[in-house]
């Protein structure tokens, strides 16, 4: 049997009621915080690519950075150009990112975040931006 069918429609009202004035008196008193609605996930900690057989060192990546830089969503880059899970996307590749894909996506020398444009991936003079010995 359902709490419906055992208690008469009074005992209900009044406990709606009561849950009502519960929930209003710990907003007040600052007991609960109004939400947005919105989750915002666990940010990952930074984590190391190895380095690869032709690169200059491996790289670091650290989404902290880039949400200080200004892309503060987790959908700027996922899933449209990295899936969420570590290693889940393929090799990163210098090729892939020159071609404008993966990190190249927006290290294109032209994407601009916040008031600043993007380095490029294409520019030697950029590679120890991300590759660290």
């Amino acid at each position: 049997m359902t709490f419906t069918e055992l208690a008469p429609r009074r005992v209900i009202v009044r406990s709606i009621r009561f849950g009502m004035l519960a929930l209003t008196a710990a907003l007040a008193l600052g007991m609960l915080a109004p939400s947005s609605g919105v989750g915002q996930p666990k940010m990952p900690e930074p984590f190391t690519f190895p380095q690869g057989k032709d690169s200059s060192g491996p790289v670091t990546f650290d989404h902290a950075k880039h949400r200080e830089a200004g892309n503060d969503k987790c959908t700027a880059c996922h899933v449209k150009v990295f899936k969420f899970k570590k290693g889940e996307t393929g090799p990163l590749t210098m090729a892939k990112m020159k071609a404008g894909e993966q990190c190249g996506t927006c290290h294109n020398g032209k994407t601009q975040v916040g008031t600043k444009v993007v380095f490029t991936v294409d520019d030697k003079a950029n590679c120890e931006r991300c590759h660290r010995k």
